[in-house]
């Protein structure tokens, strides 16, 4: 750099300490007519196009950087920070990809990119990321709160709350780890030190214009006062999003179905819009196809042989809300089997194969056949995630993977295992509906935001997964209606198929103290009974549209 550009840089960066951006911008560019790969000046540059809202700009400007100096942390931290704010999440993630694989010390990519891989629930990477950000620049407050909301949310409650303790301490005037750790106090059970915390974010929230009446009444509605928080949600106008889905809920156990099926439409329709989120019936049915076609081309496939002296993959299976909590937690209190909980590995495989083939999905499938020892690679991707999650540890024989609709990958999963034992879990297709539309979902596509498509998807699973059947591909099914009625029978019946000994602990797995994370936690944690069945019943008029889209799923199960 010339002197004359030094100087000029150097004017530039005290305009900015001047908040004269117009002035810096000005020695900016003219540094950059002469030389035009100046790091400084497009820093500088930068700094103003994003004061002056010209978002294109600094993006190219940033790009440009990166490019010149690949080494240096703040552009790629800035540009995931420009692209968040411009809605461009997956590109974001990214550059921060990018950002912590050339220097794995870049401590605040590696806090972006645990947040929001926490937030789109792929929370064991979105912890690594965490953690490593603590290791590098210690423990501030924020960071511990966020690594404690997301161990809390895979269930792992004890290692969650010393660390939100921490953030309370280290930032006593915070709102939301005050939030967080109530939130871990009531899924402990522990309703009373959930109502101080509560008690003493209240003031704190107030102060910024906000309010905790939705965990509150959250809270109350795992208590018997439960109709204490319908009447704080019933007192604020205009309520949105999940807490107009508590409201519902809460509607519908004081026998308010209209007014609780309202709630339930248009809360579910502004998460949709908040989100930006469609299905797309379309797409589901041509892959659907192909997956079904593949099924049957395959179905004399050798598939992986098995990996020895590792704990081996239970697939629990079904659409949600269908049961396949309460499954889980029952095979879980057994000593032999790991609870793994919702675990993406099937998922994954599709990424695998379009890898393979050089093909997209679905089509990619078309020439699995041809690609040596495919299975095999399916195979040993699965249990690399699942040793990551730490369930191939020693001490157990099997771990559940109960993702719901993994089902959809019932080919690639039988290829990838073909002795694994794989449940399938059916309930009365009506009151599976009703259930999912109450709750705020995360997965099918995009499909329980609306009612038809709800019904679309469930009606599509059930062909794709009849046709596998057709295949030779038939899990082993458990009716929730079954189990209800007789526990001992179905989980005697449950534990032949693995081969296993049925053990005292199941039969009361309501007692079992794990945390369960998924929208069914609390229920689990109940001795069973049989109040769910038949609750659609109660909005037989507002499923009256779409009994036809399930009628065919009804027959199959007997309903």
């Amino acid at each position: 750099m010339s002197g004359e550009s030094q100087d000029r840089v150097t004017r530039a960066r005290a305009a900015i300490g001047a908040e004269k951006f117009a002035e810096a911008e000005q020695h900016a560019r003219e540094v950059l007519a002469t030389e035009s790969d100046n790091v400084d000046a497009l820093e500088i540059l930068f700094l103003c196009q994003q004061r002056f809202g010209d978002g294109a700009g600094a993006e190219r400007t940033l790009r440009r950087v990166i490019q010149l100096a690949p080494a240096k942390q703040w552009p790629r931290g800035d540009l995931a920070r420009l692209l968040l704010g411009l809605g461009r999440q997956a590109e974001a993630e990214q550059v921060l990809a990018e950002a912590v694989a050339v220097d794995p010390t870049h401590a605040d990519a590696h806090a972006i990119l645990g947040s929001l891989l926490s937030e789109r629930e792929a929370l064991v990477p979105g912890a690594a990321h965490l953690q490593r950000a603590i290791a590098l620049a210690g423990r501030h407050p924020q960071l511990l709160a966020n690594l404690g909301r997301n161990l809390m949310r895979q269930g792992r409650l004890e290692e969650a709350e010393p660390l939100l303790q921490a953030a309370i301490e280290a930032a006593p005037g915070a709102v939301m780890p005050l939030v967080h750790l109530a939130e871990l106090a009531e899924q402990k059970d522990d309703f009373e030190a959930a109502a101080n915390l509560l008690d003493r974010a209240a003031p704190l929230a107030a102060r910024e214009g906000g309010d905790v009446i939705a965990q509150r009444a959250h809270l109350l509605s795992r208590t018997p006062r439960w109709r204490e928080g319908l009447d704080l949600l019933d007192a604020v106008p205009g309520l949105s999003g999940t807490p107009r889905l508590l409201r519902a809920r809460l509607r519908d156990r004081a026998g308010r179905y209209e007014e609780a099926w309202e709630d339930t439409v248009l809360a579910k329709a502004g998460l949709a819009r908040a989100r930006g989120h469609e299905y797309d019936a379309v797409r589901i049915e041509q892959e659907f196809a192909a997956l079904a076609d593949f099924a049957s081309d395959t179905a004399a496939t050798q598939g992986a042989p098995r990996a020895e002296r590792v704990p081996q993959p239970i697939f629990i299976l079904g659409f949600p809300r269908s049961g396949t909590t309460l499954t889980e937690q029952v095979l879980a209190s057994h000593g032999r089997i790991r609870a793994g909980g919702e675990l993406p590995f099937a998922g994954q495989l599709t990424v695998l194969v379009e890898r393979m083939t050089g093909l997209p999905f679905p089509a990619a499938i078309e020439t699995l056949a041809e690609t040596p020892q495919a299975s095999m690679l399916m195979r040993d991707l699965y249990l690399r995630g699942a040793q990551a999650y730490g369930l191939l540890e020693p001490g157990a024989d099997y771990f559940t993977d109960k993702m719901p609709l993994n089902e959809v990958y019932l080919p690639l999963l039988r290829l990838a295992f073909p002795d694994a034992p794989m449940i399938a879990v059916s309930r009365d297709p009506r009151d599976v509906i009703v259930s999912a539309m109450q709750h705020d979902m995360t997965h099918g596509f995009h499909c329980t935001y609306r009612l038809e498509d709800a019904a679309h998807h469930l009606s599509a699973v059930s062909d794709l997964t009849e046709a596998y059947r057709g295949s030779g591909i038939a899990p082993y099914s458990l009716r929730y209606e079954s189990f209800v009625a007789d526990q001992g029978d179905q989980t005697a019946r449950l534990m032949a198929l693995l081969d296993l000994e049925v053990e005292p602990a199941q039969l009361t797995f309501h007692q079992n103290r794990r945390h369960a994370p998924t929208p069914s936690y609390a229920q689990v944690r109940e001795p069973l009974h049989g109040r769910a069945i038949g609750r659609w019943h109660n909005y037989a008029a507002q499923l009256a549209p779409v009994l036809d889209t399930l009628a065919p799923a009804i027959r199959r199960g007997g309903y």
